[in-house]
């Protein structure tokens, strides 16, 4: 969202946001305590509560806030407790809501959460609620666009984060020149089993050619213990950082790696979301080698612009094949920007532009 705003002159946005204002760069626009998270039974409670459509002091807190904020328009996250705001904010003013579905949908994000699994289909229903009733809405992929069509019969449009132009193809690459194989990944890693089945996979196909197997993760919640003893040698994690001081790191790696998990409760989150490491992997300039389902937004990023391969299954000898085909992969600086251009480019910021310039706003302008 941060990267649409800044590229949209017209739009003047006051940011007000939840969570601990003490990580968060925009101070002045903090607004309480995050609703979901903390001590477990209580968090449990007050969730089923918002979610539910009841009454909570938090939610109400957080609305009488921004109801007194002097704007035109919200433009509302939808992410966590952002969907009830959304709704409460349709329900009680009359100025315009427009929504942003840019993580996961609420359905998808409870399905991955061992404490709000149960939650998941009143989470979705809190979803087809407010996206039916606010003025507009957009999300992240086709598949995501496809999946609320079916839920609430609207066509929100796609809009992705914005990379201008001279953010990508920065950097020069000669890894292969090296006795070394590096793999490169940033953020969450969704499944535990699937990365050390790439772990060992990566593993025995640079040994079988000869090269040194390193794995450079930043940011991860795995830790090294979570790792077969055989397998940790190869692994170095560090610390999350900026993105900014972690794409040069990415750029210097062989090629890069993102998942999504196989589990069938989260088919639908692998059809609808769309990781948002591919644009920390599109300005490293590095190859993808993907890991997940056939039918995901993943494998139609990957189709669609040429930057990698998608290992679907568990069969070893298909992924030895991916392996080889993501390494040899010519990234070119026009095959990155045509990337660029098709998911990140202009388009994103038009496609904003012409929300928020023909919502029906109280008064003229924004």
């Amino acid at each position: 969202m941060r990267s649409l705003v800044g590229a949209l002159p017209d739009v003047s946005v006051a940011w007000y946001y939840t969570n601990d204002k003490a990580v968060h760069p925009y101070q002045s626009g903090h607004v309480g305590a995050s609703v979901m998270g903390g001590p477990m039974i209580a968090d449990l409670i007050q969730t089923w509560r918002m979610l539910a459509g009841k009454k909570v002091q938090a939610i109400d807190k957080i609305v009488d806030q921004l109801i007194k904020v002097d704007c035109d328009c919200y433009w509302i996250v939808s992410h966590n407790e952002g969907l009830r705001i959304a709704l409460e904010l349709i329900e009680r003013q009359e100025k315009p809501v427009h929504v942003t579905v840019h993580d996961d949908w609420a359905g998808a994000l409870c399905a991955r959460s061992t404490r709000y699994r149960l939650m998941a289909r009143r989470a979705n229903k809190l979803s087809v609620k407010t996206l039916g009733a606010a003025h507009s809405f957009d999300v992240v992929s086709k598949g995501m666009q496809s999946y609320y069509k079916q839920l609430t019969d609207i066509s929100a449009p796609v809009c992705h984060r914005y990379l201008p132009a001279e953010t990508i193809a920065k950097y020069k690459h000669a890894e292969h020149e090296l006795a070394e194989l590096s793999v490169g990944h940033i953020g969450s890693v969704y499944s535990k089993k699937q990365l050390i089945a790439f772990v060992r996979l990566f593993n025995e196909y640079a040994i079988g050619n000869g090269k040194k197997p390193v794995v450079k993760m930043w940011g991860c919640l795995i830790a090294e213990n979570d790792l077969p003893v055989g397998l940790q040698s190869i692994v170095k994690f560090y610390p999350t950082l900026p993105e900014e001081q972690v794409i040069p790191e990415l750029a210097k790696c062989t090629f890069a790696y993102a998942q999504y998990p196989f589990d069938k409760h989260l088919a639908v989150f692998a059809k609808t979301s769309l990781p948002t490491k591919l644009t920390s992997y599109l300005q490293a300039g590095r190859p993808i080698f993907g890991h997940g389902p056939a039918v995901s937004s993943l494998t139609t990023f990957l189709n669609d612009t040429g930057l990698g391969a998608m290992w679907d299954s568990s069969d070893k000898e298909q992924g030895f094949v991916y392996l080889e085909r993501v390494i040899l992969v010519d990234i070119a600086p026009e095959k990155l920007e045509n990337a660029r251009r098709q998911y990140f480019g202009e388009a994103n910021i038009n496609l904003m532009n012409q929300v928020f310039l023909t919502l029906p706003y109280i008064d003229n302008g924004l």
